[in-house]
């Protein structure tokens, strides 16, 4: 599964950029019909927010995030859990679908339906070290890339709710699979296309420690 990687706008053609500008104006306007049927047409945009865009507001809202904010009724909820929506995500404000959904008085089924998984909040403070130690060897390979992309890093907590991830970095020509290694934490490979010998395999302990344990790999 590749992870919803976020970006400024003028890293894809311009017709990804309308997309998911299209999928967050929907969410916006509570358009919950158009807004399913767009996710049918294009499965990866159910995690999806509005690309990074000069003088625009930037939130990270997904279409479980909208669908919290705008009171969506259960149904709506129920059809983006089954398209694949995440409910670990948070945006920018450091708050999940559930948080938001708290806050707008949806009624407790809805919550229920929505609250982050049960291994999440219990590995929440592991889940945040671990976090650190991928975002340390992501940064230190791309981390120019990164910032010249203004590319949101990812979120660990996805891993454990929807299990292992590809999140690619444009302009690397390659990009990072993220596992889960047993009890022990995660492990991440990573190389580069186009770059014979690039990969490089880290393991991450629950402690956010990182360990270099392969290279030179195609």
């Amino acid at each position: 599964m590749n992870y919803p990687i976020n970006v400024e706008v003028g890293v894809y053609r311009g017709d990804v950029g309308v997309r998911y500008k299209e999928i967050t104006q929907l969410g916006i306007n509570k358009e919950w019909e158009k807004l399913l049927e767009k996710i049918d047409g294009d499965p990866e945009l159910v995690n999806s927010s509005a690309l990074v865009e000069k003088n625009v507001e930037h939130t990270l809202n997904t279409p479980l995030h909208y669908a919290a904010l705008g009171s969506a009724p259960k149904e709506v909820f129920q059809q983006l859990l089954e398209k694949g929506s995440s409910k670990c995500l948070k945006n920018l404000s450091g708050e999940t679908a559930y948080d938001i959904g708290v806050k707008t008085h949806l009624p407790q089924d809805t919550l229920a339906l929505i609250a982050v998984p049960k291994e999440v909040k219990q590995k929440k403070q592991v889940i945040e070290k671990l976090e650190e130690g991928l975002h340390k060897v992501i940064l230190t390979r791309v981390e120019s890339l990164i910032k010249k992309n203004q590319q949101a890093l990812p979120q660990v907590a996805f891993l454990f709710e929807m299990g292992g991830f590809y999140y690619p970095v444009p302009g690397m020509y390659g990009g990072f699979d993220v596992q889960k290694n047993g009890d022990k934490g995660i492990e991440t490979s990573s190389w580069i296309r186009v770059c014979g010998g690039s990969g490089q395999k880290h393991e991450i302990d629950n402690e956010g420690n990182v360990k270099l344990v392969d290279e030179g790999f195609v």
